[in-house]
């Protein structure tokens, strides 16, 4: 029951670590992309009066992005509800191994 109890912990403590350095990685390369595409974005709005081409493709453009941070909210969101839920059961071992614990004591002695 113990070794289990160490292991599902040991578990739950690599995921959360995981996640922990993904999002600061995540961080890190989204700070040039976001400055090329301010760049980017400059340079399209100065040639979009010339050619409506080019209209055309900074309104998908917009769309794109507009998704993508959709999409960056919705991802944001199910890493809060994971977080929540590994607290829930990280709170669930903690009571059953004190439960545990005082049925130890119980029948052993203390």
């Amino acid at each position: 029951m113990k070794t289990n109890l160490i292991n599902t912990m040991a578990i739950v403590v690599l995921v959360t670590s995981i996640s922990a350095v993904a999002r600061a990685g995540d961080t890190k390369r989204e700070a040039p992309a976001t400055t090329k595409c301010n760049t980017a974005q400059q340079n399209d709005s100065s040639q979009e009066a010339s050619d409506p081409v080019e209209s055309n493709v900074s309104m998908k453009l917009d769309q794109l992005q507009k998704e993508v941070q959709h999409l960056e909210a919705t991802d944001k969101e199910r890493q809060e509800e994971e977080q929540k839920a590994n607290q829930e059961r990280m709170k669930r071992l903690r009571q059953q191994n004190e439960e545990w614990e005082h049925s130890l004591l119980g029948i052993y002695g203390g």
